[in-house]
Formats: structure tokens, C-alpha cells, sequence
């Protein structure tokens, strides 16, 4: 019989090679979110899923996960956008007139103060139970737009995950680029073109020391798509290929959103709208999934972290 130390050993020993998370975020946005996702799910390449809860496309999850019960399942935290799933006199700093919640405008006022926490805790519980009640387990969290990096909400957030049992992660220790010796040009390149990035990306390692020593697991870095030429290359299928061939030894995550764009997207997505429609057709190309194989990276899930 297989001892647990042992196992691990066996399960650490697989890591040890060069592994890659591919995680879609949105699913239940919408539909049109729901069918990018499963296809890329079906293509092979993403293994694991963040789940938006206060939308009516989330109810699509359970038929999800019976046909692909091998992936991961986290909740994609969202205070930002759409009705909470709480009624609105319950959460009232959370919502507008409108009932839906504040979107551009939730961070300075939780920064400000005038996003009651006990209410943030209650809506964002909520959304984590409604995700739990569809799958049989909840492996990790993240959140709508990364907004949990915020320290306000980051303390929530890490409330959360020790209330609820979650253990692991999304992690945001970046790493801009991939290969040597040329990563060292690109890396300068990148941040002297975005200072600003030095001091979000430091701050964020900071953040995730914190969530590590509170017990909280994740993979060792976050890749960015593009190696560092722009904000973001998911889109684009030579720099996936790139990301592929350069991937290094040990735990690495990408996160991306392939869909295809509906109106209820447009709507409700100010940024990131039709580059979702080109990393879902990345994401479902047989090149990609040859280019995987041929380099000997091995896709993982959140349960393997």
C-alpha cells in the first residue's frame, strides 16, 4: 500500500519537471464565456476553471464538471460587476441605485472606506457556496479583474479562504518572459517601458509570502503570454508556442479567458472583450496542444498544487 509521505514524494517528484496550469477565468459570465471555455477544456489545454457565481450561467457548472470531472474548480471572487447574489438591502454598500454592483468605482470605495467589510464578506461568501453546491469540491480562489490585490480586500480574501477551507491560490509571483539568456533582455525592456510594474509586481510578491505563511498553496510562478513585448499576447498563437518552448522546471500558471462574445459580454466587460473570441481559437488550435506534447509539458490542475 501507497503511504502518504510517499505520495507526495511520487506527486513532488512529477512537479519537478516542467508543469504548466492553464486556468480559464469567467466561466458563468456568460453563455458565450461557457461554450469558449469548454472548448478549450476539450481541446485538452485547460485543465482548470474560475467560476463567476452571480450570474444565471453559472447553473451551466454541475453538467460542466459531470462531463470533465478530472478539472479544477475555483471561485472567481466578483464584487465588481453585475447583482450580487445577495439581496441588495442586505449588501447596500455594495450595490448602486441600480442594484448592481459599483464596477469601476468598488475599489476606491473599499479604499476609502465605504465598502462595509462584514457585508463584502457576506456577498463574496455567498458566491463561494453557491460554486460549492454545484461541484464536489472548491480547489482555489482568485478574483474579477485580480481586484483582491488590493490590501482592503486581500484581508477578506484570506478570511475566506481559512472560513471555507479553500487551500489554494492563484499566484501572482510574475515572471515576465521565458528561456535564457534572452528573458534578462526582455525582463529590462518590459519594466523600463512599465516602472509602474516594479513596485504592483513586488507588492504582490509580498502578498503571496503573506498568503504562504497563512497556509495558503500555489504554483511557484505566473507566466505572461508575450514574454514581455506587450500587456498581453493570449491572442496569439506564436507567443503561446513560445511560452510552450520556454516553459521552465517547476509549477507555472497562465490564466486566460477564451469565449465567444456575446452581448451580455460587451456589456458587462469594459476591457478584455475581443481578444477573448482569438484566445479561445488559440486555445482550440492542434498546434498548441502538438507544441505541449513535443516539449514535455505536463498540464496540471489545482489539485496537483
Amino acid at each position: 500500500m501507497t503511504t502518504a509521505s510517499s505520495a507526495n514524494g511520487h506527486a513532488a517528484s512529477a512537479l519537478d519537471g516542467r508543469s504548466l496550469l492553464v486556468n480559464a477565468d469567467g466561466y458563468g459570465f456568460t453563455e458565450g464565456i461557457n461554450r469558449g471555455i469548454e472548448e478549450a477544456i476539450d481541446a485538452g489545454i485547460v485543465r482548470s476553471i474560475s467560476v463567476n457565481a452571480n450570474f444565471d450561467a453559472v447553473w451551466e457548472l454541475r453538467g460542466l464538471v459531470e462531463r470533465h470531472p478530472e478539472i479544477s474548480v475555483g471561485v472567481h471572487l466578483n464584487p465588481v460587476v453585475g447583482r450580487p447574489i445577495a439581496p441588495a438591502e442586505d449588501v447596500p454598500t455594495l450595490v448602486g441605485a441600480n442594484g448592481e454592483l459599483h464596477f469601476g468605482e468598488f475599489t476606491p470605495r473599499l479604499q476609502a472606506g465605504r465598502i462595509d467589510r462584514a457585508e463584502l464578506v457576506h456577498e463574496l461568501g455567498l458566491q463561494i457556496e453557491r460554486v460549492k453546491s454545484l461541484v464536489p469540491s472548491v480547489t482555489h480562489l482568485d478574483s474579477h479583474q485580480n481586484r483582491h490585490l488590493w490590501p482592503r480586500f486581500f484581508e477578506v480574501f484570506l478570511e475566506l479562504a481559512q472560513q471555507h477551507g479553500i487551500e489554494r491560490m492563484r499566484t501572482h509571483v510574475h515572471r515576465i518572459g521565458t528561456g535564457e539568456p534572452a528573458r534578462i533582455a526582455r525582463v529590462a525592456a518590459f519594466y523600463a517601458r512599465n516602472p509602474q510594474r516594479l513596485g504592483t509586481h513586488g507588492f504582490a510578491r509580498y502578498l503571496m509570502w503573506r498568503a504562504r505563511r497563512r497556509g495558503l498553496r500555489m504554483c511557484q510562478r505566473l507566466l505572461a503570454v508575450g514574454a514581455g513585448t506587450q500587456a498581453s499576447q493570449k491572442g496569439v498563437l506564436d507567443a503561446w508556442l513560445r511560452l510552450i518552448e520556454g516553459c521552465p522546471r517547476g509549477t507555472n500558471e497562465v490564466y486566460c479567458h477564451p469565449a465567444y462574445v456575446d452581448d451580455d459580454l460587451r456589456r458587462y466587460a469594459k476591457v478584455i472583450v475581443d481578444q477573448r473570441d482569438a484566445e479561445r481559437r488559440v486555445l482550440t488550435d492542434q498546434r498548441l496542444a502538438d507544441a505541449v506534447e513535443r516539449h514535455g509539458v505536463r498540464l496540471i490542475t489545482f489539485h496537483e498544487i
